[in-house]
């Protein structure tokens, strides 16, 4: 189950990573975009603000602007100004007549702008309310007229405060307009003040603002009084904040988490402050949030409906591949996959059926070089007689010589003994000194001195220090053989083979060359080829060197393998190289 699962994994972890990678790619940019924008985006939250924090303070300056150009043409007026000159020292009834024809006028006037004005008076140059009924004289002596009591030369707005009625006993919030009066005949004569009181509703009216759009608004006059709102713990938690630097505040100031948007009200030398939450600017952003969130969303999976098809095609491949790896583990190796995707996976593909070809034909080779290791093996136990026997029997031919004092019987025997006891142990991988094999050489070519009444002398040329070295068991035998039968003895005349072992760069070389009549030179390359074939014919010449070519190629490989010089009547040299083996002790 885990191995059906596996091409899943596969394709489930390409996929994971490929859409992580688009997620961490898509996110990362939305957040760029917002990191760019929000600022942006705060930054005209606060111009609009401020746009708004403008115009109602436009809204509150045309207003007073519309007081005091309406008060200006009230202190000029010819009316107003020859009852002010006639009351200076009157007192009576005339008094009470011209106090009358004043109040008039001035009712008048404010009967004109009702929707504003609740009511005006007049004050003299000795500060008395020139009023009949007395409603307004006593409030002449609260804190808001401090400021233009004594002082003949300011006109302005006081600060919010509230009058009575006495005659209907009803209250207002008033903000009272103040402006000097002087004979416009003689701008020097100081005649008294007007004194208009402003609804005070209706002076804030710009400044009330629906409180859900995200601003509220704070004004003070130049003495820092709270002019609006009119309750100051309402307004406590916007007060403003310290300027410390000696310098204008700036128009727009972020403090604790609040943006102070400042507009003058020149008329009044009020301060208009809209206060914006950075709260109110994160809910405002909260719409542009959720778009750049749904565009992220949207490119997030068109991107992953892009990128599946890709995974696909990816790793379709990779699962013919792991089913061709599965096949050949169980030995199919004539497995072959074919993909067609012309990029590197399709090459790897390429190499994986080369891969299997080639581990294919190293299994043949190998399985037929074990088949011939065997067959060698057979052939040497094939060879191999009982020696307990032998050595019985020949021990008899020698007492048997000895009684009859033939001595050149004797040597034969005893040298044919120690031959056929190095021969018996024999095996294909078996190694021996070769100071072993110099002995077993011996005793070989002493036995053929009997029978070719001594044609052949062996010549040796070994090195002292190689004696002692490892060699194939009886590798040169079938050589010296060789010599002897096909070179030495079609000669008519007496023939030597010389054997030269020598040591060059932990390497033996070794070379077995006779005097004998050669080898042809079309029979020489045909012995070259048949030694390049793997396989053996019981029928060729010279097998005694096939079976030693293998042997070395079997052992030692092909940098080993045997090596044939001759010439036609001159004789034949035959010579390998093979690794130098550790010292037999």
């Amino acid at each position: 189950m885990s191995r059906a699962l596996r091409p899943v994994r596969i394709k489930a972890k390409i996929t994971a990573v490929a859409f992580f990678a688009i997620l961490l790619s898509v996110g990362l940019s939305s957040f760029s975009i917002y990191l760019y924008v929000n600022p942006i985006l705060s930054r005209q939250i606060v111009r609009d603000n401020q746009a708004i924090v403008l115009k109602i303070s436009q809204q509150t300056a045309y207003l007073m602007e519309d007081v005091v150009n309406y008060a200006k043409g009230i202190v000029i007026n010819d009316q107003v100004q020859t009852t002010l000159k006639k009351m200076k020292g009157m007192s009576g009834y005339d008094y009470y007549d011209y106090n009358l024809r004043l109040e008039t006028i001035l009712k008048e006037y404010s009967m004109l702008r009702d929707n504003v004005i609740i009511d005006m008076f007049v004050v003299d140059s000795r500060n008395k309310a020139l009023e009949i009924n007395e409603l307004y004289g006593s409030t002449l002596y609260e804190d808001w007229y401090d400021e233009f009591r004594y002082n003949a030369g300011v006109n302005g707005f006081s600060k919010q405060h509230v009058v009575s009625n006495r005659a209907n006993t009803s209250q207002f919030n008033v903000v009272t307009y103040v402006m000097n009066i002087y004979d416009k005949q003689n701008p020097d004569t100081y005649l008294g003040k007007l004194l208009i009181h402003l609804k005070y509703d209706v002076v804030v009216q710009p400044m009330l603002i629906d409180p859900s759009i995200g601003i509220r608004i704070v004004s003070f006059d130049k003495h820092n009084h709270l002019v609006y709102p009119d309750n100051w713990t309402e307004a406590k938690d916007f007060r403003r904040p310290a300027n410390n630097s000696g310098s204008p505040a700036d128009d727009v100031m972020l403090n604790e988490g609040r943006y102070y948007i400042r507009e003058p009200i020149p008329p009044a030398h009020w301060e208009l402050i809209g206060v914006v939450s950075t709260d109110k600017i994160n809910a405002s952003m909260k719409y542009i949030n959720y778009v750049l969130f749904s565009i992220t969303l949207i490119c997030f999976l068109i991107m992953s409906m892009l990128i599946y098809p890709v995974v696909s095609n990816v790793t379709k491949p990779l699962v013919k591949l792991i089913r061709g790896m599965r096949q050949v583990s169980k030995g199919e190796l004539d497995t072959r996959i074919v993909v067609k995707s012309g990029d590197e996976i399709e090459e790897v593909s390429q190499v994986f059926n080369k891969m299997v070809g080639d581990i294919k034909s190293l299994l043949e080779e190998s399985v037929r070089m074990e088949q011939q290791k065997r067959e060698l093996e057979l052939k040497a136990f094939m060879y191999q007689i009982n020696p307990h026997f032998i050595y019985n029997t020949l021990n008899c031919v020698i007492y048997l010589a000895r009684r009859i004092d033939a001595a050149d019987i004797a040597a034969l025997t005893k040298a044919f003994i120690s031959f056929l006891q190095r021969t018996i142990k024999n095996r294909p991988e078996m190694v021996s000194s070769i100071e072993e094999e110099i002995q077993y050489i011996d005793d070989y070519t002493m036995i053929l001195k009997y029978r070719y009444d001594d044609r052949v002398e062996v010549l040796w040329e070994v090195e002292e220090t190689c004696k002692a070295y490892a060699i194939p068991r009886m590798i040169l035998y079938p050589l010296v053989e060789n010599s002897i039968f096909h070179g030495i003895l079609p000669s008519s005349q007496k023939g030597w083979i010389r054997i030269r072992i020598t040591e060059q760069t932990g390497k033996l070389n070794v070379s077995v060359t006779d005097n004998g009549v050669g080898i042809e030179a079309q029979k020489l390359e045909k012995l070259q080829r048949d030694m390049a074939s793997p396989s053996i014919n019981e029928d060729l010449d010279h097998i005694g060197i096939h079976n030693v070519n293998n042997r070395l190629k079997l052992l030692f490989g092909q940098t080993a393998v045997l090596q044939i010089d001759s010439k036609e009547q001159e004789g034949t040299s035959i010579f390998f190289h093979i690794p130098r083996e550790t010292k037999i002790s």
